[in-house]
């Protein structure tokens, strides 16, 4: 094993320092240009992680260091890595602004779901406004029934007005669903109050 890491090294260090940077920068070059093919055409590559590539820019930018200490001075080895590194994060917030979703309106309506065709079941549908309406009646008719304060009787006998004017329109408007809904909200005070 040491024999195979003694001739890989010896193997690199033969290379001129300056053959080796480059070969280093064209696979980089070559992956970056992978990436961003995969970033245009690919949903399932837009939607996964980036940070791998980060991880690469990483790497080469080592290997770049690596290869300039060879033959050039630390000072412009360190300049060339950290070139590198800035050229490879650029190219990283290029990868992730091609990933981001587009955000038109096609695109808001296919992601709202759709509620699924039996959502609606008999049951669940709700009632029309005069089934409504009849019943908050019956339900006046039998507060009426019970011996209620003089306030509350004044309160059922309006909402029965109210009510019975409703169920003579017919079709509501949501304004009339509104007060509708209210007379429900008051009856139901005057029921739990009353015990119905």
């Amino acid at each position: 094993m040491a024999e195979f890491f003694q001739s890989a090294y010896n193997a690199v260090s033969s290379l001129q320092a300056e053959a080796a940077i480059l070969a280093c920068w064209g696979a980089f070059a070559l992956l970056s240009a992978a990436t961003i093919v995969l970033a245009l055409a690919s949903p399932a590559f837009r939607r996964s992680g980036k940070r791998p590539f980060c991880a690469l820019v990483n790497a080469f930018a080592v290997v770049t260091l690596a290869f300039a200490l060879m033959k050039y001075p630390v000072s412009f080895s360190l300049l060339l890595a950290a070139a590198f590194w800035c050229v490879g994060y650029l190219l990283y917030g290029l990868i992730v602004l091609l990933s981001r979703p587009k955000r038109g309106k096609a695109a808001r309506v296919a992601a709202q779901p759709s509620p699924p065709a039996d959502c609606f079941t008999p049951e669940a549908r709700p009632a029309k406004p005069s089934v409504r309406t009849e019943h908050a009646l019956s339900v006046t008719e039998k507060l009426l029934s019970k011996g209620l304060g003089k306030g509350d009787r004044q309160e059922t006998e309006r909402i029965k007005s109210a009510l019975t004017f409703l169920k003579a329109k017919g079709e509501l408007s949501p304004e009339d669903n509104e007060r509708l809904n209210e007379s429900f909200n008051s009856l139901l005070k005057l029921m739990a109050k009353y015990g119905l």
